[in-house]
This record gives structure tokens, sequence and C-alpha cells, in this order.
């Protein structure tokens, strides 16, 4: 007799019947496939015991695991746990799940665009202070290497109008100590707005500047090293 021979598996009759789906509806979002072990997701939910929410946001009361699944099969959707405290029964919620996290996607890459595109203004006076000014530097440093852009303003008040050279020659210093940092598209512009010198500075080294910066610096070497 041959004993390696194996009988064909047969489903056991008094094991639970597996949950039927109404017409039109979807099976649950990971039915025919395991759940990674960190999404408390469907049978990937380890609590024997949830305090469950429906689709509609009817609290359910306290249900045990299987029994929770078993609602968002009949509804064709997923059983998933939203909140867990310790000492408590996890708060769970019948719900689509792909479309919960197509939401949740859509809805951190609009905080990130939203992030990328605030505007930060710092003002300056055309004489201001050293100290003043490289604190300035600093917070444009800062807002740029977190993504954001940096609107600078110097204004000029009354018979201040004739130092309009100065602003310009202070936007343009301001710029040349953040080209590893930001670049403006525009640059200094040639006329005052109104009163007022502005540029717009975005995220990102000015590689013109920093390149031009890296030849006259290799130059200025060369010549020293000739008069050496």
């Amino acid at each position: 007799m041959n004993n390696n021979f194996k009988r064909p598996y047969q489903p056991s009759s008094q094991g639970p019947s597996r949950p039927s789906f109404p017409p039109g509806s979807r099976p649950p979002f990971n039915r025919g496939r395991r759940n990674k072990p960190n999404i408390p997701l469907n049978e990937g939910i380890r609590a024997h015991t949830l305090r469950v929410i429906d689709e509609e946001g009817n609290n359910l009361g306290e249900l045990s695991r299987d029994a929770a699944l078993a609602k968002a099969q009949e509804v064709g959707l997923d059983i998933y746990v939203v909140s867990e405290k310790p000492g408590e029964a996890p708060i769970a919620k019948i719900m689509d799940y792909g479309k919960y996290k197509y939401e949740l996607s859509k809805k951190e890459k609009g905080q990130k665009k939203n992030t990328a595109g605030e505007l930060k203004e710092l003002k300056m006076h055309y004489n201001i202070g050293i100290g003043d000014y490289n604190t300035r530097v600093k917070q444009a440093k800062e807002f740029l290497s977190k993504g954001k852009n940096v609107k600078l303003n110097i204004t000029l008040r009354g018979r201040e109008a004739q130092h309009a050279d100065l602003a310009k020659k202070l936007a343009e210093r301001f710029l040349e100590d953040l080209m590893h940092d930001g670049h403006s598209d525009s640059g200094v512009p040639d006329r005052m707005q109104g009163r007022s010198i502005m540029i717009f500075i975005s995220p990102g080294a000015d590689k013109v500047k920093v390149k031009k910066a890296k030849e006259l610096k290799e130059l200025q070497d060369a010549a020293d090293n000739a008069e050496l």
C-alpha cells in the first residue's frame, strides 16, 4: 500500500459558510489577498471585539470581529480600525477602504501643494543694520528650505524715494546671499512699484549665479597663486 497517497482536499461542511454579496455590490477590499501586518483591515484586525460604526455613521455598539466583518461583507465593504486606545475596544468603521485611501492620498497631495505655494513676506528698510539684515537672510533660507516662496519688500517713504538706487543694490545683495538656496525668475526690477521694490524668490539654487561665483573664485585663486 502506498503511504504517500494523499486524498484530495475537501472543505469541511461544518465550517462557517462564506457570506454572499447583494447584486451589484463589490467584494471586500482585501478578498483573495492577505493584508499587510500594519493595516488593521478586515481579516488583518487582531482585536476580538470592536466598537463598530456602519457606513452611514450609525453606532452599532460592540461586536465581535467576525460579526463586524460579516456585516461589512453583507454590503460589499470593508471593516477598518480608525482608532485604538489601551484598555478599550478599538473603534472600527465599515467603509470603502480603497476609496478612503484614494481620498486620503488626494488630500495629502493638496496639502503639500499648498505648503509649496505658500508665500512668506520679508520687509526691509533701505538702510537696514547688518544684524537685522543677517536675520532676514536666515529667515529667508529657512522658508526656502521648507519649500516656501519668499517675497522681499523694500519700501521707501516720502523723500526716501531718492535712495531708490540703494534699495535696488540691497535687493541685489539679498539675492546674491541666497543664490545657493533660492532664485528669482524676474530678478530685481529696474523700476519701483509705487514706493516699493519687490522681488519674489522661489526654492532652488540659482544655477547661473552659482556658476559665475565659482568661475570668479577660480580666477581670483589663480591670480593669487600667480602673485605668489
